[in-house]
């Protein structure tokens, strides 16, 4: 069985491989402000052993070059895969953002029906807190595309 191409254009695994560690997600953040030569890039990062900067970097064949002074950079397909982890990280945030809102809606009608019973003022505070989650998961679902499902 082959492995798909991925949009990057490299064997899925490959990409995944990658990124698949912390520090070489920091490698590629800070290598997207500027090139860096080894010892740079090792201060940055806060790696106190070579092999260990050098056996990330080899890691990242793929989606980091040097250019002709030595310096590390990333080619197309590094600020491909650094996009897709910004995305990854933003739809993140959505989904926590949005799942704290449904929090507050719970926690703000368990109050109203405590204080208020079932009065005008627990009638009016549940309509605009519903009106509100309404809005919300549209926004977070339909127009942002946020699936609370992690893919």
């Amino acid at each position: 069985m082959t492995e798909e191409k991925s949009s990057l254009g490299l064997e899925d695994s490959e990409v995944f491989e990658a990124i698949s560690h912390p520090l070489r997600i920091k490698i590629l953040k800070i290598l997207a402000k500027r090139p860096l030569n080894f010892s740079e890039l090792k201060r940055e990062t806060n790696v106190e052993n070579n092999g260990a900067l050098d056996f990330h970097l080899k890691k990242m064949r793929s989606l980091v070059v040097t250019d002709s002074t030595g310096r590390y950079t990333l080619n197309n397909r590094g600020y491909a895969a650094l996009e897709a982890i910004r995305t990854s990280e933003q739809y993140e945030w959505q989904r926590r953002s949005f799942l704290l809102n449904l929090f507050v809606y719970l926690v703000v009608n368990i109050w109203a029906v405590m204080s208020f019973a079932l009065s005008l003022k627990f009638l009016m505070v549940f309509a605009i807190s519903t009106l509100w989650i309404i809005f919300y998961a549209y926004w977070t679902f339909v127009h942002r595309h946020v699936s609370l499902i992690k893919t």
